[in-house]
Order: C-alpha cells, then structure tokens, then sequence
C-alpha cells in the first residue's frame, strides 16, 4: 500500500461519520505527516505500517469527532455537530456529562469508606466507655439481686 490508498481507505473509512471539514483536515494532516517523514529518510511502507490500519484510525477520528460535540446528531446532514466546522460544544455545555476516569472514581469510594469508617471507629471509641459502664452495671445489679434471693 502506498500513500495514496492509504489515505483513500481513510477518507472512505471516515465519509459519512464526520463532516467533510473534519476530514479533509485529517487527510491534509496524514498526508503532510508521511511525506515529512518520508523526507527525513524513513520509508514510505514503514510510516505506513507505523501508523496502522487507515479504517482503525478512522475509527478514532469519528470516536474523537462524536466526544468532541458530546455524542449529539445533526439530522441536516448526518454527521455529528452542527454546521461544517461547528462541532457542537455550544449545545452540549449546559447539559455537558462529566466523565470521570475509573482510577479516580475508585480513590474517591476508597476514600469515603475510610471517612465513613473513621467517623463509625471514633464514634465507637467514644460510646464504648458508656456502654461498658452500663454492661458492668447490669451485670451487677443481677449478681447482687441472685445474690440477695440466696439463688
């Protein structure tokens, strides 16, 4: 594969999913990419074979280009956004979704259990006292009414 089917399979992979601004951007950026690498001395198939399956980058484009606008569809011509260059910030900001990444999400349980925890442990340490006393006391009062009744 050359250059040029490269970028064919690309622009084929990405019609129809993104607006046509979106990809004539990528095709210009590929192509100027191969060709500055190819003019630094690398051959043309390694870039290629570097830079992977043209349908799989595409994929990633159009998975960029749908978080980009915040996953919503344009009815008018198909693609995500709004008008060609207009990705669709403006509309998702009011009701934007925040996603956390996993790592994060799992410090902030962790660190709210060991809060909740911590609260449980020193409410504990602070009734355990009072709780005894009473324990001790009823324990008392029985040995000494079991001992009065003679039983």
């Amino acid at each position: 594969m050359d250059c040029d089917e490269f970028l064919i399979q690309f622009r084929e992979a990405l019609d129809g999913k993104v607006s046509e601004n979106v990809i004539q951007e990528n095709v210009s950026y590929y192509r100027s990419y191969i060709n500055g690498q190819t003019a630094n001395g690398r051959n043309e198939s390694e870039v290629l074979k570097m830079l992977g399956d043209p349908r799989l980058l595409a994929k990633t484009i159009e998975e960029s280009s749908k978080f980009a606008s915040g996953g919503q569809q344009d009815s008018r011509n198909g693609y995500e956004g709004g008008r060609d260059g207009d990705y669709g910030y403006e509309e998702t900001i009011k009701g934007r979704h925040i996603r956390l990444p996993g790592w994060l999400v799992t410090g902030i349980v962790v660190f709210v259990v060991i809060l909740l925890l911590t609260v449980v442990f020193k409410v504990f340490v602070f009734l355990a006292p009072v709780v005894l006393l009473f324990l001790f006391g009823g324990f008392l009062v029985r040995t000494i009414r079991g001992w009065w009744k003679g039983e």
